[in-house]
């Protein structure tokens, strides 16, 4: 949910007194608990705007509420802030399905083209836009927006500033009347649902979704439309329908929607001026759950804002790394100094420890390193003796070539096949593989051989794993060869 910013001007006020109030084309209407007029409820009729003198008679109005709250009127008097909703048909509020944009890009889209979505858009536009609560990444986004004259939102700030107000906000009435039907009914805020707003001319449907405005329509007052309200409600939504407004026509939309089978929550029955959609409006201005009128200037003074706060956030994030980084600094150098210590007074008492140690441990490394060698070296008396007893007899050795824990053999044999799967089924020889290609040589005295130079390697073993070769085996030649290395 993108939450909308509370200001009109860019300009935060700082004064103690806040005041609400609604304006619509003939009235001002002011909630305050200061107010001891119709509980708290002030009114006073306004002239309709003008093309050249601007508001006056909007001036000359907020300068009497600042008497009636026992503040100062007129220009440089300071009485506090104004937190304005626009009653209908001072704003235009609709649904529209947008692209996918961020807020201050569907925010310049609108105010750019105004006329093309809003239909009683003539000349520049102040415009607010309420994004729902979870926005689809590439379908057209469902978007509650709204729009009022640039003129007259310009009217109403010079009308303020002129009585001594400075306004901090303003939005349209179905965005009080959201945040009152929240707050009559908390559960349409948490779980959606609908709120009737009751008028004298007319009947406002307000639809909610995920705490937001995400839908407003108009009827006719009264009862005229209940079956269309029945259906754009739907059946079997008694708990989550509410009416509020004016006690006369809310009495009888409530007793039609009943007819049709569709019950509704009313606030009360009493008759009271602050019942009424224009007093709502003023009592319940400044939510955020509906769209707020802004202008360029807003847009861009908040953007500042935000900058600088992120720069403000990030500066404080680098100063406290930074102190992090120096507490860390300190305590490590505070616990080597308290090792370097420990060890200066270890020191003497390791130092003929050391000496010993030091021959012992190089004395010990080069044990390790004769045993290793040994047991590394292979027995070539025990290694060639295992060749010969693997060779078939049919084979003959003509060369034996040693090199580190390898050996090349050279021979001849009928199938010179049978040699290598006799040698790699020995145990003690690895990698048995031919070193040059096999090819038949005619023999003087007999049929012709295979000739084949085969590559084996000798595993290593252990001293204590060597067997014991005897005398005769040691003495025993190859067969049919010469041994050389």
């Amino acid at each position: 949910m993108v939450s909308q910013p509370r200001a009109d001007t860019g300009v935060s006020a700082r004064r103690t007194r806040r005041v609400t109030i609604a304006i619509s084309a003939n009235e001002v209407t002011a909630v305050d608990a200061r107010l001891r007029v119709n509980d708290g409820v002030w009114r006073m009729a306004l002239e309709p705007l003008s093309d050249t003198n601007g508001w006056s008679s909007l001036a000359t109005a907020l300068a009497e509420l600042a008497r009636a709250l026992g503040g100062a009127a007129g220009v440089g008097a300071e009485n506090g802030t104004l937190v304005v909703s626009l009653l209908p048909p001072l704003t235009e509020v609709r649904r529209l399905d947008l692209p996918p944009l961020r807020p201050d890009e569907l925010q310049r889209t609108l105010a750019r083209d105004a006329s093309r979505y809003f239909v009683q858009a003539r000349g520049p536009q102040i415009v607010g836009v309420s994004l729902p609560s979870r926005r689809p990444r590439r379908a057209p986004v469902p978007v509650v927006a709204a729009a009022a004259p640039a003129r007259l939102i310009a009217a109403i700030r010079n009308a303020a500033q002129q009585a001594g107000w400075i306004v901090d906000s303003i939005a349209p009435a179905e965005t009080a009347w959201t945040a009152a039907a929240f707050a009559l009914w908390p559960v349409l805020a948490k779980h959606g649902g609908h709120a009737l707003v009751a008028h004298d001319d007319r009947t406002d449907l307000l639809r909610f979704d995920g705490g937001r405005l995400s839908g407003v329509r108009r009827f006719r007052p009264g009862g005229l439309d209940a079956a269309m309200i029945v259906d754009s409600v739907g059946a079997g939504q008694t708990a989550r329908l509410a009416i509020i407004g004016a006690t006369g026509p809310a009495r009888e939309l409530a007793a039609a929607l009943a007819s049709h089978g569709l019950s509704a929550a009313r606030a009360g029955d009493t008759a009271n001026a602050s019942d009424r959609p224009d007093a709502l409006a003023a009592r319940y201005a400044g939510g955020n759950a509906g769209p707020v009128l802004r202008g360029e200037d807003s847009v861009a003074a908040e953007r500042a804002g935000a900058r600088k706060a992120a720069w403000v956030v990030a500066a404080a994030a680098v100063v406290l790394f930074l102190a992090s980084a120096g507490i860390e600094l300190w305590g490590v150098r505070h616990q080597l100094a308290q090792v370097r210590a420990e060890r200066e007074a270890l020191r003497p008492q390791l130092a003929t420890t050391m000496v010993g140690r030091t021959t012992v441990d190089a004395t010990y490394r080069h044990l390790v390193t004769l045993n290793q060698i040994e047991s590394g070296s292979p027995r070539w008396s025990s290694v060639i003796a295992t060749l010969s007893q693997s060779v078939p007899d049919e084979a003959y050795l003509t060369a034996i070539r040693a090199r580190q824990d390898s050996l090349i053999v050279d021979g001849l044999a009928s199938h010179a096949a049978r040699v290598f799967d006799a040698l790699e089924r020995t145990r003690g020889f690895i990698d048995v593989k031919a070193a040059a290609p096999v090819r038949r040589e005619l023999q003087e005295d007999g049929p012709a051989l295979e000739h084949f130079t085969i590559a084996v390697r000798v595993e290593p073993v252990k001293p204590s794993q060597t067997a014991p070769v005897s005398n005769a085996t040691r003495a025993a030649p190859a067969r049919g060869g010469e041994v050389r290395r």
